[in-house]
């Protein structure tokens, strides 16, 4: 059983209704086509925009998600596409968790 995570992106939360995040899990397929069942998304959330502190408020969420049990988590594919700082994003949160990405195709 795997306990996941997904961090989205705050700018694309704004007209995104994460429906392609949540279908990607749901039936299992793109970064999801390895969980069984019994694993379970428990934390969703979003980055801080592109501040100038969002790596600190990403660290921030991803020490609460943490300590709910998340032990995956999946950078969302808007923050793969857009965002400057994905690689700086998958740097810091590899050191505690195992890091998926992208979320969907």
């Amino acid at each position: 059983m795997n306990n996941i995570g997904i961090i989205t992106c705050f700018n694309e939360s704004k007209v995104c209704s994460s429906y392609g995040c949540f279908k990607a899990f749901n039936d299992r397929n793109a970064s999801f086509k390895n969980y069984g069942l019994n694993s379970e998304i428990i934390c969703f959330t979003h980055c801080n925009g592109c501040s100038d502190n969002s790596l600190e408020q990403m660290l921030h969420r991803a020490t609460q998600m943490k300590n709910r049990g998340v032990d995956t988590i999946h950078i969302s594919t808007c923050i793969k596409i857009n965002c400057k700082m994905y690689d700086d994003f998958i740097e810091i949160l590899s050191k505690e968790f195992n890091i998926i990405g992208y979320t969907h195709d």
